[in-house]
């Protein structure tokens, strides 16, 4: 198979996994959201609204579950319509509650009227010959409810200086999970 129907094929694939997530996403208001996390240590920034986790955030409707979570099985995080706990399979994963958290219930009953994702295309080995192969990955998705609020999910990598906030932001699908929810917050590519 050519390079340009393998790439072709892929595109292809994309197209539909968008589509079951959006028809997940649509099916109703949203019903249930949660934060997974498997290391005590995570950034919350309540002030603008984000937090930075390892492991997953769930999204429940009628019709399914939508999570951008670490795979355990491709050793990367991805956007899916499974449950964290069948993408991560590990059992050392915790729900995060506290006060900052429990507010994003907010969300939860409101109806999505829009649903942006973003893809990039990365590199990695295939097999065992080091052949490098390209796909293209979700490395964000933005939801935007009825009453104009948004939430943003996307994987990241970012700097960290001591005693501040994480800042300049970089789409990584294997370092970090980010959840925004005040503004859309940028990412460089």
């Amino acid at each position: 198979m050519s390079t340009s129907s393998v790439q072709a094929k892929m595109s292809q694939m994309m197209i539909e996994k968008k589509d079951v997530l959006k028809r997940i996403i649509y099916s109703s208001p949203l019903m249930e959201l949660n934060l997974y996390q498997v290391n005590d240590i995570f950034f919350e920034v309540p002030k603008d609204g984000y937090w930075i986790i390892d492991t997953g955030f769930e999204l429940k409707f009628r019709d399914g579950i939508i999570s951008a979570v670490w795979s355990s099985k491709l050793k990367s995080y991805v956007i899916t319509n499974n449950s964290v706990k069948d993408i991560y399979l590990q059992q050392n994963l915790f729900v995060l509650e506290n006060k900052n958290i429990l507010d994003l219930n907010k969300f939860v009953g409101l109806k999505i009227i829009d649903v942006n994702f973003k893809t990039l295309e990365f590199e990695y080995v295939a097999d065992y010959t080091m052949r490098i192969e390209k796909e293209n990955r979700f490395v964000e998705l933005i939801l935007e409810f009825e009453n104009k609020s948004k939430i943003q999910i996307a994987f990241i990598d970012y700097k960290l200086e001591e005693n501040k906030s994480p800042t300049d932001f970089s789409f990584d699908v294997s370092t970090n999970l980010l959840i925004s929810t005040k503004k859309i917050l940028s990412i460089k590519n």
